[in-house]
């Protein structure tokens, strides 16, 4: 089960004032009117410096499923910390309508991707791990689901564009 969190105004001021990487994303996701590409995304969150300890101050982590952490949404974009305790999983999901680029900032990050066989079920297709600084970026229809397979703390950094809103739950066929 997943829990979310809207990172109140004051500790996303103060986040953006010690972290000047996470200043630049979004100075710059504000400054366009439209939705960007996964290639610009990748871009701008590989070439920034995210603080890490300012970012724990404003997001937490649950044992009840795992954490999306709203840091800010417009019309164009969402800007979300996900914290994954060891051994917590996403469902096998889509992101319907919108793209998704994300950084690793602490842990490893285990991606699965799926197939729809002819019954609809999600079949396992291929296993990915992503470390500290590396990117994922995942456009529609990519069907995939992300797992903390250590025993620390991950934490992602995510944009969604346009904001996530619609997604399907897929059952495994495996």
């Amino acid at each position: 089960m997943v829990q979310q969190l809207e990172v109140d105004i004051q500790e996303r001021h103060d986040l953006l004032r010690s972290c000047p990487g996470m200043t630049d994303l979004v100075s710059w996701l504000d400054s366009i009117d439209r939705r960007p590409g996964l290639n610009e995304l990748e871009v701008r969150l590989k070439s920034n410096q995210f603080n890490l300890d300012a970012l724990r101050k404003c997001i937490r982590s649950t044992d009840d499923g795992y954490q999306r952490n709203v840091i800010k949404r417009t019309d164009h974009y969402e800007l979300v910390a996900i914290c994954w305790k060891p051994g917590q999983i996403t469902p096998i999901h889509d992101h319907k309508g919108s793209d998704c680029a994300f950084i690793i900032l602490e842990g490893t990050s285990t991606e699965r991707t799926f197939e729809i066989d002819n019954s609809g079920m999600a079949v396992h297709a291929s296993t990915r791990h992503y470390m500290p600084g590396e990117v994922c970026a995942a456009d529609e229809p990519d069907i995939h689901q992300v797992v903390n397979e250590q025993t620390v703390e991950l934490v992602n950094l995510h944009v969604y564009t346009p904001p996530l809103s619609n997604f399907t739950i897929y059952e495994s066929g495996n």
